[in-house]
């Protein structure tokens, strides 16, 4: 069967939705496949719960996550991207493990070190760490570039297997930071000033063509791989477009503040 646009695929989902889900379930069980093992898991029985995990949760009332899939907020690879990140990072949430920052990542500067311990270990949104660090955002996206540069996979799947995620667990269809419930531990200064800084993000990201908003949030927000990025919306964030992005970026928040 050749494969279906997005736009058609839903179209077929809404119209029949048993036919819808075949299709559906023929086109995107490899991607989601590769994504859940690239999350961290390796062991074959331990995937395929996963991917059955994913599949019972978005067949529910007859595909009603799927039906109402909206392409304003991207694109299926990239919604199925985030989806098959969170049911992995819920997988593992129980395992316990040691906390160490990798030596490549030793070899960064102080600040990137910070951001690789909040960001990985405290699991602080890019907002967050900004605000912690008295840093401006783009500068928190560059460091999560270089820090991403510097772990290998095995650093990944360890990362992910140490379950250091201490936030309950969400929806695997839970794709908008934005949306997400604000830290309990936070105190209110911090999390109105969270608030407004996800705010300005926001605006700043509308700015952008919606390829590089889509990068942005996949890769720094998602914390996704080039690869993953790659593989979910079809776009390859090299270091050219992400500098140009980031820079556009920049130049958005700055209106945004200003």
């Amino acid at each position: 069967m050749a494969a279906l646009s997005d736009d058609a695929l839903r179209a077929l989902i809404r119209s029949e939705p048993e036919a819808g889900w075949r299709a559906f379930i023929d086109q995107y069980t490899p991607l989601l496949i590769g994504l859940i093992r690239r999350a961290g898991l390796t062991d074959r029985d331990e995937v395929m719960e996963v991917y059955v995990l994913i599949c019972e949760r978005l067949s529910e009332r007859r595909f009603e996550r799927l039906r109402s899939q909206d392409a304003a907020r991207g694109s299926i690879g990239g919604w199925l991207a985030v989806t098959a990140r969170h049911a992995a990072v819920d997988w593992i949430r129980s395992r316990k493990g040691r906390r160490r920052i990798f030596q490549s990542v030793k070899t960064l500067s102080p600040f990137d070190q910070r951001v690789f311990e909040l960001y990985y270990w405290d699991e602080r949104t890019p907002n967050e760490i900004a605000g912690m660090q008295r840093a401006d955002l783009s500068s928190v996206f560059e460091s999560l570039d270089r820090i991403q540069s510097a772990l290998t996979d095995r650093h990944r799947a360890e990362l992910m297997s140490l379950a250091l995620r201490s936030k309950p667990p969400l929806p695997i269809d839970d794709t908008d930071a934005a949306e997400r419930v604000a830290d309990p531990a936070m105190d209110p200064e911090r999390a109105a000033s969270a608030a407004e800084s996800t705010s300005q993000l926001e605006s700043a990201l509308r700015a952008l063509p919606a390829e590089d908003a889509a990068i942005v949030r996949l890769k720094y927000i998602e914390g996704l791989t080039n690869s993953d990025i790659e593989r979910a919306i079809g776009i390859t964030p090299t270091p050219a477009r992400t500098t140009s992005i980031l820079g556009r970026l920049r130049a958005a928040l700055a209106g945004e503040t200003a």
